[in-house]
């Protein structure tokens, strides 16, 4: 009867714990994706008044001649947010691959922490010297409502990322568990940030194009 007893207690110890791991990579994978739509809806409004303000045109005041963002600001922008992410992306696809690169993972995080911080610090610091006014026009007033919003979710892609990879520096084992570690809800914690963290630097990157399209491209 105690054997009996024993072997239904183990069984409902594992059971409880491959919940909570089903329930902590849930929650990882349902809070990511809900951000990125979040932020899609957020920068999609911008987007929405840059075109709807666009094609209204009231008496030519759109957009008025010599409003154009400098090159020397968004092209290093796009360019930092683009090396860091694609850097993040691959390297982080073939950690999930093959858990023994964890060392050139956190190599290639840190990288991709300090451009997307370095994209952040140029788009603010390129703010204040705007051959134009906030208010000059309504290209002018659309483009002050969403680049800063960008510098700020740049940073906080880089925040994520940093958090990864101290938490990497922490528990090295994380990025490569075995054993008991493969199954512990920790482990499956940072594999579930890690697919959250990858799919919110992709939307960086594909959003940083679009607006380096329709404020530096589009006329």
């Amino acid at each position: 009867m105690s054997d009996l007893r024993s072997s239904a207690e183990e069984i409902a110890v594992v059971d409880t714990a491959a919940h909570e791991r089903k329930a902590t990579l849930g929650a990882y994978w349902t809070g990511s994706r809900l951000f990125v739509a979040v932020s899609a809806m957020a920068f999609g409004g911008g987007v929405f008044a840059y075109f709807y303000l666009r094609s209204l045109n009231g008496n030519g005041l759109w957009r008025a001649a010599g409003q154009t963002p400098s090159g020397f600001i968004s092209v290093p922008v796009l360019v930092l947010t683009l090396v860091g992410a694609v850097l993040y992306l691959l390297s982080t696809r073939r950690l999930l691959r093959e858990p023994s690169t964890g060392t050139d993972w956190r190599v290639a995080a840190g990288v991709a922490a300090g451009t997307l911080v370095l994209a952040a610090g140029i788009q603010l610091w390129g703010m204040r010297r705007l051959p134009f006014f906030p208010g000059a026009s309504g290209f002018a007033s659309v483009y002050v409502a969403v680049m800063p919003l960008f510098a700020v979710w740049l940073l906080i892609g880089a925040y994520w990322v940093e958090t990864l990879l101290a938490r990497s520096l922490r528990v090295r084992w994380v990025t490569a568990p075995v054993g008991e570690n493969a199954d512990s809800v920790e482990g499956v914690a940072f594999n579930g940030s890690l697919e959250g963290s990858r799919l919110f630097v992709g939307f960086l990157a594909l959003l940083s194009i679009v607006l380096y399209v329709l404020f530096s491209v589009l006329s």
